[in-house]
């Protein structure tokens, strides 16, 4: 399996775990149905970027608590990394996304 990151020029980013980059664009295109990808670019995230690449809480924000280990730089909740959710998971799923 591999994780495909669909980026839009508008700065929304939204990332799929599926196991090849035909299965990713048509399971995205079911799933958001947004018609098309014309202004997205998608590319394969390395696996080297797995582990610190962060499945975050948007609803659970501390930005005072800087050197909390269990936050991202800008506050919210790591639930858990990318390379944590691929060792769980095996279905084709969207699993993060930059819109909330």
């Amino acid at each position: 399996m591999n994780i495909y990151t669909f980026e839009y020029k508008d700065g929304q980013t939204d990332w799929v775990f599926a196991p090849d980059i035909k299965k990713a664009k048509s399971f995205y295109l079911s799933f958001t149905l947004c018609g098309d990808l014309d202004d997205c670019k998608v590319t394969r995230l390395p696996k080297s970027k797995w582990a610190t690449t962060y499945i975050i809480d948007p609803d659970d924000c501390d930005r005072e608590n800087e050197n909390d280990v269990t936050r991202n730089e800008c506050g919210y909740k790591i639930i858990q990394t990318f390379k944590e959710y691929a060792e769980q998971n095996t279905q084709t799923d969207i699993i993060a996304t930059t819109e909330f």
